[in-house]
């Protein structure tokens, strides 16, 4: 079915140790092309039984419903298992692409946690992988970001394998045309008011330039090596976090023995083990706060991320916020008062 383009065996056969995998199918050409690689590989080993397929409906555009049905169609006539999911209730105003991620992820883990599903593989491809280093870029993200998409993932407590992200998505489109499927059209693909249909139109002008997805996407894997030895020798230094206030210190000495990149990454993990936040994508505060702790010999209180820093000459002091404390706190005893409930 995928000819010599790719190799079926070499995208699931390493996921040998899972007993039952999910498989994310949207209706879009690239999930399709993962639906029948996944189904070339299940008649060549009898291995139907091991995949679960899920399309999830949005409930955002009136075609959503029979796209859904026609990926559930085409997994049954494949022999696959396949559910369709659906968004209910009432969606935000605003920032829906991260909603309908969100609920599409938590629908399809509810749903695989039933069926005995370990790991979603989804249909991320080489531009995709692209398109995320270019707006990390533009972001001002640090190695974390530019490493790009990893091909294990944990999002809330599920884990997602990206199998093609090293395949061209025209390889994909081809063969899903052999194949006599028909892919969806999404006009968000295509939609100029989101930042990453911008980049991904921008592609073929970069690509001209020399800058094309396969170079960027070997760039984030020399980024994901020099995130993986910094992310070591930073765990490795030195910093204390007190168990019962939550603050954290480490002594500025020992800051300013570290290489000023491995600096950044240790005093970024306080803030974020602190603050209790995700670390954001622009590093530019972090590291203008690191070189002031590393230069100035003793620091007046500031804040940064949730955080307020002090530092005596000696010792770099990390609190949390009051505010975000008491906002914690708060949110904390409401969960608690909805499971008592």
């Amino acid at each position: 079915m995928s000819g010599e383009l790719i190799d079926s065996d070499a995208i699931f056969a390493p996921l040998g140790e899972f007993r039952r995998l999910g498989l994310a199918v949207s209706g879009g050409p690239d999930s399709l092309a993962l639906l029948l690689l996944a189904a070339e590989f299940a008649d060549r080993h009898g291995l139907h039984e091991r995949f679960v397929v899920y399309s999830v409906d949005h409930r955002l555009r009136p075609e959503a419903a029979g796209e859904a049905a026609y990926v559930a169609d085409a997994a049954g006539r494949l022999g696959f298992a396949a559910r369709v999911l659906r968004w209910d209730g009432p969606k935000p105003k605003t920032g829906i692409q991260q909603a309908a991620r969100a609920a599409r992820y938590g629908l399809i883990a509810a749903a695989m946690a039933a069926d005995g599903a370990e790991i979603l593989l989804t249909a991320h491809h080489l531009a995709d992988q692209a398109e995320t280093v270019l707006m990390r870029l533009a972001h001002g993200s640090g190695l974390e970001g530019l490493r790009g998409m990893d091909y294990f993932a944990e999002i809330g407590g599920l884990v997602v394998v990206r199998p093609l992200l090293g395949v061209d998505p025209a390889d994909l489109a081809r063969l899903v045309a052999a194949s006599g499927l028909i892919p969806a059209e999404d006009p968000g693909n295509s939609d100029r008011g989101y930042e990453r249909v911008r980049w991904r139109q921008m592609l073929p002008q970069l690509a001209a330039l020399g800058l094309d997805a396969r170079r960027l996407s070997r760039f984030a894997d020399r980024m994901r090596d020099a995130d993986q030895a910094i992310a070591r020798m930073a765990a490795a230094a030195a910093a204390d976090i007190d168990p019962v206030s939550g603050a954290g210190a480490i002594a500025r000495a020992e800051l300013n023995k570290l290489p000023r990149a491995v600096a950044i990454r240790a005093v970024a993990n306080l803030l974020a083990r602190v603050g209790g936040g995700q670390k954001p994508h622009d590093l530019a505060p972090v590291e203008t706060l690191t070189d002031r702790l590393r230069m100035e010999p003793a620091l007046k209180r500031t804040s940064l991320h949730g955080c307020l820093i002090d530092s005596d000459g000696a010792t770099i002091t990390v609190v949390r916020e009051a505010g975000r404390k008491a906002a914690r706190q708060s949110r904390v005893r409401s969960e608690a008062s909805v499971t008592r409930n």
